[in-house]
């Protein structure tokens, strides 16, 4: 018993220092939140492992997907009733910190003789101990270095996605109609920063994507199995520590990570399946395949085709004696439950942007800004299908991974590593087909995540199958011997970056190490000045902004709209673009909103200013060229407005407009 109280005394101590309102040290306040957050998931992963596999052993890394899958679900649920705010992420990471500690307790016989066990390997092996040390001391150093990056990209996170998740926590859902970056998300992302950002400021917005879910993986690695096969331990330094040192392409806070960490979960769910009750097989499978769909809106093909690659042989195989109705029961179970937990989030998205499902239904979204560039032949795409496989991902070598995913034979009858294949291929296609307007670096950022996945698991289902001796060399080990080259030669290629992002992240931990702690007094004077620029209207008044930093306003106060990137989306009739501010003044009269905030073009810092767009005219990317003369009419029509309204507030650049009394 006394062993088992030591395991558990951490996260009690933890919560004790982290829960109670008080000035801490940044660092180290996020750091152990965070990790509190990632231990709920684990009690809320261990919840469903009770349901389906109670007397089976399940690995943490596994638990702590399926439970961040659970809580995606929840937090989905509590959006539709406006209920997702401060208080109930707290309750919600508390239930599951419970739900941890209990399994702690009835799995502490386990626990222990794990523990004990691990102590004897590291008598044992002292040389692989070490090289283990310095695999998890990169992963510490990468953890903090999530934690303490403070760029956030003013282009994306700083006017639309920090303010997605500080209007969360203020109202409980995400209500944006006029977003094109809301439309084109479900929301799950925003969620989980939600989690996170409670015990984070905004600068710190990449804690879940590059820290918890960094983490994630690495425990999906840890505790990855082939059958009843584990990962040889040099296979597992090797593997995690190419994963680590990939270059990184993220530009912002959205989904990257996360991406690589649901799809590796999904497809080690898949592995998972075996001979239970039906239900008890989808269950795990379609809460991670629903988890998967909220991240990015492009990453909704890939678990669909890899399901239904899962399952096909099943259902299709031409002699069987069971009956094809009962090969029907398991993956009708999925499908359905899938729907189940991916509908609370489809009728959030309805009631902001009126769409179940965009780009297939387009709700608010304006048709004229399409996504596809408009002189696209056959030809002209298969080229970009090719120039973004080749120059969009950081994977330099995924043709070796490819072709030794292409050799190996599996003996699991799901084919995992097939579907997972299958899945990744159409997920791309799709990917580059509904994206043709821009270039292959900016696509590759959203097929990161299924790409390393599919990456990772194919390292580790040759590196894992080769590990007994044979007599005689099988293309197993040929395939095996492949990608391990490849993950040498990607070594060799990340080397160039690796100085420049290692420095970045030791000087950036020590800063925030050093910071001092939070409190009203050293906090940004954009928080007071948003502060007035707000309480200048009438409390419970709709407004629409266009602002570079709104995820300073106080969303509970006003109803907000922000206008993001004025064009894309609007409510119904929609935005009216190259008529005029009087139409624009009209058509804002006519949705319920009185009061305006923008930021005036020649003080914006970042997105909206004039003479940026000017030169956006002539990019070589047609999507800049296509939306450029939307933002320029808009602004230029807010200007128009400033002249003939009421100003309610000038400062800085910053003005409020009254659009009913004119000056």
């Amino acid at each position: 018993m006394g062993a088992a109280v030591l395991l558990m005394a951490p996260v009690l101590f933890a919560l004790v220092y982290v829960i109670p309102h008080a000035h801490r040290n940044p660092l180290a306040e996020t750091a152990v939140w965070s990790l509190l957050v990632m231990a709920s998931f684990a009690g809320w992963g261990s919840l469903v492992r009770w349901l389906v596999a109670r007397d089976e052993q399940l690995d943490l890394g596994l638990r702590v997907a399926w439970g961040a899958a659970v809580v995606c679900f929840l937090g989905g649920a509590l959006m539709t009733l406006s209920l997702m705010k401060r208080a109930t992420t707290f309750a919600i990471v508390e239930a599951g910190l419970a739900l941890a500690l209990a399994s702690m307790w009835i799995e502490r016989a386990r626990l222990v003789r794990a523990f004990q066990f691990s102590a004897r390997v590291a008598r044992r092996e002292p040389r692989l101990t070490f090289m283990v040390a310095v695999v998890l001391g990169l992963v510490a150093l990468q953890y903090c270095g999530g934690i303490a990056e403070w760029h956030t990209n003013p282009y994306d996170d700083d006017i639309a996605y920090l303010a997605f998740v500080k209007k969360m926590l203020d109202t409980g859902t995400l209500i944006e109609p006029f977003s094109f970056r809301r439309l084109s998300a479900l929301g799950g992302q925003s969620l989980f920063i939600e989690l996170v950002s409670v015990r984070a400021v905004p600068s710190q917005g990449h804690t879940f994507d590059r820290s918890v879910c960094l983490l994630m993986v690495v425990l999906l690695l840890w505790g990855f199995r082939s059958g009843r096969r584990r990962t040889p331990i040099l296979a597992f330094i090797l593997g995690t520590t190419f994963f680590l040192t990939l270059p990184s392409i993220a530009i912002n806070t959205a989904s990257y990570y996360s991406g690589v960490a649901f799809f590796l979960a999904l497809f080690r769910t898949v592995m998972w399946l075996g001979q239970r009750p039906a239900w008890k097989n989808a269950l795990p499978l379609a809460f991670v395949a629903a988890a998967v769909c909220t991240l990015r809106q492009n990453y909704l093909p890939v678990p669909a085709f890899t399901i239904a690659a899962v399952y096909a042989r099943t259902i299709l195989v031409p002699k069987c004696e069971i009956k094809l109705g009962a090969r029907l029961v398991e993956p009708l179970w999925v499908a359905a439950l899938s729907i189940a937990f991916l509908a609370p989030w489809m009728v959030v998205a309805y009631q902001s942007n009126l769409t179940f499902l965009y780009p297939v239904m387009n709700g608010t979204f304006n048709r004229e800004l399409a996504l596809q560039a408009s002189g696209m032949t056959l030809i002209r795409e298969c080229y970009m299908q090719v120039w973004t496989a080749i120059e969009g991902l950081p994977l330099q070598t995924l043709g070796l991974f490819v072709i030794g995913a292409a050799l190996v034979r599996e003996t699991n009858p799901k084919r995992p590593l097939w579907a997972a294949a299958i899945g990744s291929f159409v997920g791309f296609v799709s990917l580059v087909h509904g994206l043709t307007q821009s270039d292959a670096g900016n696509i590759g950022r959203y097929a990161y995540g299924f790409g390393t996945a599919f990456v990772l698991l194919t390292f580790f289902v040759l590196t894992s199958r080769v590990s007994a001796v044979y007599s005689r060399v099988t293309r197993n080990h040929l395939a095996a011997g492949l990608v391990i080259i490849a993950v040498c030669i990607q070594f060799f290629d990340s080397k160039r970056t690796l100085n420049i992002t290692y420095t970045r992240m030791f000087r950036n931990v020590e800063q925030l190490a050093h910071q001092t702690p939070r409190a009203s007094r050293v906090e940004a004077p954009e928080v007071d000045l948003y502060f007035r620029l707000q309480h200048v209207v009438p409390k419970g008044a709709r407004v629409a902004v266009l602002l570079d930093e709104p995820h300073y306003l106080d969303f509970e106060r006003n109803p907000i709209w922000n206008l993001d990137m004025p064009g894309y989306s609007s409510l119904p009739p929609g935005m009216p673009f190259f008529q005029g501010s009087a139409r624009l003044k009209e058509y804002f009269a006519k949705i319920g909103v009185r009061y305006l905030a923008f930021v005036r073009p020649e003080y914006s810092r970042y997105h909206y200013r004039r003479e940026y767009w000017v030169e956006m005219l002539t990019d070589e990317q047609e999507i800049w060229r296509l939306f450029a003369p939307y933002l320029l009419d808009f602004l230029d029509s807010m200007t128009d407005l400033a002249r003939h309204s009421k100003h309610m507030f000038d400062e800085r650049g910053l003005v409020v407009l009254d659009l009913a009394e004119g000056t």
